[in-house]
């Protein structure tokens, strides 16, 4: 089968490895241990964080540094995911023809996957909000008989809720075989310099000294994307190339709203 790649929803191309969007431990210790997992057979796992911790940025940089000339990865956004939708996107994927069944079309996904020389990712962000019989579809479609090995992986990224709901009695199947768990949980004190300087650029980012970023980094409660845009705000606040004093900003800070 020839190889066939399917990117973001917004139908950008999936960035390469050298281009990095984000840097800081928990994000590089999430990619490390979901990379590590990935060679070693299909899994079921789960990465979860507060909005703006880079989970979308995280399933980029793992599909990017993937071999694809042995993995073959899908990302779907929770839009493209109902019970039925799934099915469909996979089975398109997959070139199967439709079915007449549910059933059948399991089987012969189940054949497909098995005769395929490439390992199938599927990423599915934004899954906290998927309903529950979505959740259980992703199982069914990942394994052809009860009990099976799944056929491919699959990685759902979402909110700290979808944690609460996979607690639910009817996704215990589900829950009970993710084998990696992953959080996202934001930026350290000492990373925010650093990572400004990555998002801005060194000679934007020193017009902002120390007390400056510690004071972003608070309001925006080490939130990567937060940290980023308050910064932006804090520079437009000033005379451009000026350096940015904490007196200078401090409206920008008391009126920012991090909810």
């Amino acid at each position: 089968m020839k190889e066939r790649r399917t990117n973001m929803s917004t139908s950008r191309p999936v960035p390469s490895a050298k281009k990095r969007s984000v840097i800081y431990s928990d994000f590089e210790e999430a990619k490390a241990k979901i990379l590590k997992a990935i060679p070693q057979g299909p899994f079921y796992g789960l990465v979860t964080g507060p909005s703006g911790t880079g989970k979308t940025s995280l399933l980029r940089e793992v599909a990017a540094s993937c071999d694809h000339h042995r993995f073959q990865t899908y990302y779907l956004a929770h839009s493209q995911a109902s019970s039925s939708g799934l099915g469909r996107f996979l089975a398109d994927a997959l070139h199967l023809g439709p079915r007449r069944f549910h059933t059948e079309t399991l089987r012969a996904m189940g054949q497909t996957l098995r005769d395929l020389p490439l390992r199938l990712l599927v990423f599915i962000d934004e899954a906290n909000l998927l309903a529950e019989e979505t959740l259980q579809e992703v199982r069914l479609l990942a394994e052809s008989e009860l009990d099976s090995p799944p056929l491919f992986t699959v990685l759902l990224a979402g909110l700290p809720e979808l944690k609460s709901k996979l607690e639910a009695p009817v996704l215990f199947p589900l829950k009970r075989r993710l084998s990696l768990r992953v959080e996202l949980n934001g930026l350290k004190k000492d990373e925010a310099a650093p990572f400004l300087a990555l998002r801005l650029g060194e000679g934007v980012s020193g017009r902002l000294p120390e007390d400056v970023v510690t004071a972003i980094f608070e309001r925006a409660r080490g939130i990567p994307a937060l940290v980023e845009s308050l910064a932006r705000l804090c520079l437009e606040n000033g005379s451009e190339k000026e350096t940015v004093t904490l007196a200078s900003v401090a409206e920008v800070l008391e009126s920012w709203d991090v909810n």
